[in-house]
């Protein structure tokens, strides 16, 4: 089963398409905040920030610090490559999409984590994370024909500027409505990780659970459309 945007074989609306992927930027928010404030100051979403810490910590000889990176870049690497041969295997076994299955398990992962005991050592929490970050990553990238990207913001606000000069300078609207899209993006990000923030202070590992809970939605319109559109075959 190739991967292809949530619509675009019509498997779900361009409103849900959109939904999905406000709700994947918030939690990617969330979780950026959470792996920074209470797991060690790692960044679990995108892997830039870990790859320059690994480099400053290893020339100032602070090895075992160093190394401390390595394990969300490995585990970065190994959801990227879990994304490319899961689905492929998973097609032969499931009526259900690849999507569907990665939302069921991010679920049951976050939460999870969100009952481990606080004095376990912090990579406990963030190499999943990582994993499922990267998962995410690669298994949610278009909305409605647009590339874009649920756990960090870079390219979105590259993107974002790009087709907004492009629309005012040739008075474009697709590309106005691209620009909407990516700076939407952006924006669920933020407020992901500001609700992350609100939440830690609160109840500390247990917010996490937040994450569970509006991902829930997303799993039930991806659910039901798998039951329909096997219903139609």
């Amino acid at each position: 089963m190739e991967q292809t945007a949530l619509n675009e074989d019509n498997r779900i609306s361009k409103r849900a398409s959109f939904f999905v992927c406000i709700t994947l930027a918030t939690v990617g928010g969330f979780l950026e905040s959470f792996t920074y404030l209470l797991k060690g100051e790692v960044f679990c979403n995108a892997q830039t920030g870990n790859f320059a810490l690994l480099a400053i910590y290893f020339i100032n000889k602070q090895y075992s610090q160093a190394a401390y990176y390595i394990l969300p870049i490995l585990a970065y690497m190994v959801g990227i490559s879990c994304t490319i041969y899961i689905p492929k295997w998973l097609s032969k076994l499931s009526i259900l999409h690849w999507e569907t299955i990665f939302v069921a398990c991010e679920i049951l992962i976050l939460f999870i984590l969100g009952f481990l005991p606080t004095h376990l050592p912090n990579g406990i929490t963030n190499v999943p994370i990582s994993f499922i970050c990267a998962m995410q990553y690669n298994t949610f990238r278009k909305s409605n024909g647009i590339p874009l990207a649920t756990t960090f913001c870079t390219n979105n606000l590259r993107q974002a500027v790009i087709h907004f000069c492009t629309g005012i300078e040739q008075k474009s609207r697709e590309s106005k409505i691209k620009s909407i899209y990516y700076v939407s993006m952006i924006l669920f990000f933020v407020i992901g990780a500001g609700a992350g923030t609100f939440f830690i202070n609160m109840i500390k590992q247990r917010a996490i659970l937040f994450c569970c809970m509006i991902l829930l939605p997303v799993f039930f319109i991806l659910l039901l459309s798998d039951i329909k559109n096997s219903n139609d075959y």
